[in-house]
């Protein structure tokens, strides 16, 4: 079996966590690591380091090579190796590999979301896409989405048939993301937080679709117009000089004394393990944030932007949702659930029940294997 990645091997973020779901899935479906195959689009960065070492099929793969030496070479490889399974990430309707792989002998071919496929359409432009998706033939067999919204934006956006799409949630380690009482002041003293000022945290990426400037502007209204003092905003996930993208943000010295940049960091479980209230404020798409199954698994009440798939990471007793771009109302929602700790408790409590029975990575392995289960037994069918 193979695993097909659209991305850099050791990707980090997200990515790397799928790295050891699909792994547990190509086990099961291979029946030994030594029959799985990981295919990156760049090799530089070597590999994440969490993945076994008898992981060794590590091949480059892009899927929009086309000169034809590269299309032989990776179809002689599948045909060597006698790879029938095909799991892609991030993997689209056509690329020019896809021929050179089905023609090597793959058979089953899902690909698995963790991004929207497109904005949506309707009329002519829609008819248009899904008939473009008909005459795809070497394409994948099924698409898998981590929410609702993501699959809209496949059958309303791309013309993907919704007969060929399921949602699988996306899954965490939930031992590893849980609270710890022995850890309760950790990030205040890894970045000198006075103890009595509850931490508001973000941890993801700085690309401006994630809202981070969201964030900090309704840093400044709390705690400038709402007067709310005892609070520390943490913002995870920057690395050098990504800070100095926010600059405007950052002008008032009064404010920023309430917000800090962490960095990329290798301990961000135990960093959470200190906070009171995770955010995440995105402005534009938004799948389904591993960041906000980490917090929320964490024991940490969830404020997020009205988005589609993001406003699915919360229910109504697990967090709150304000609209997209609305840092006012943002900074309004967090001064009432800053004020109210009792509340702040029942909400990280049922969100980590809520991720122990829906977001396992165990669910996410087992919601993919029977995926393929059920199309090969289609196959047989049709056979």
């Amino acid at each position: 079996m193979m695993v097909l990645f659209h991305c850099e091997s050791n990707p980090g973020y997200a990515a790397s966590s799928h790295e050891h779901t699909f792994l547990d899935v190509a086990r099961n479906l291979a029946g030994d690591i030594q029959n799985v195959h990981y295919a990156y689009s760049d090799l530089t960065g070597g590999m994440t380091s969490s993945l076994p070492a008898e992981l060794t099929n590590i091949l480059h793969l892009d899927t929009q090579w086309s000169d034809p030496d590269q299309l032989r070479s990776i179809e002689s490889y599948v045909r060597k190796h006698r790879i029938q399974r095909l799991l892609g990430f991030d993997q689209p309707v056509s690329r020019p590999m896809y021929q050179a792989l089905r023609k090597g002998g793959v058979k089953t071919f899902v690909s698995y979301w963790g991004a929207p496929m497109s904005s949506l359409n309707s009329g002519l432009k829609l008819f248009l896409k899904k008939l473009e998706v008909s005459t795809k033939r070497y394409g994948p067999d099924h698409y898998v989405f981590q929410s609702d919204g993501m699959r809209d934006t496949a059958v309303n956006g791309r013309g993907i048939p919704f007969s060929k799409t399921s949602i699988v949630k996306t899954g965490i380690d939930t031992r590893k993301y849980a609270p710890d009482p022995s850890r309760r002041w950790y990030a205040h003293e890894c970045f000198d937080i006075p103890r009595d000022r509850k931490i508001v945290v973000f941890s993801g990426h700085m690309e401006r679709r994630k809202g981070v400037h969201v964030i900090l502007q309704a840093a400044e209204i709390l705690t400038r117009k709402l007067k709310q003092k005892n609070v520390q905003f943490l913002i995870l996930g920057n690395r050098p000089g990504e800070r100095e993208n926010f600059l405007e943000y950052l002008q008032d010295p009064e404010v920023n004394e309430h917000i800090t940049f962490g960095g990329y960091r290798a301990d961000v479980p135990d960093l959470l393990k200190s906070c009171s209230v995770g955010m995440i404020a995105s402005v534009e798409w938004d799948s389904f944030p591993m960041s906000s199954l980490e917090m929320a698994a964490t024991e940490l009440p969830l404020l997020v932007s009205d988005l589609p798939g993001l406003n699915e990471a919360v229910a109504s007793d697990t967090g709150r949702k304000f609209p997209v771009n609305d840092h006012v109302a943002a900074a309004e929602q967090l001064n009432t659930l800053l004020n109210q700790t009792e509340l702040l408790e029942t909400m990280g409590s049922k969100g980590r029940e809520r991720v122990i029975k829906h977001y396992s990575r165990t669910a996410q392995a087992k919601g993919i294997i029977n995926i393929f289960r059920e199309l090969e037994r289609e196959q047989e069918l049709v056979l």
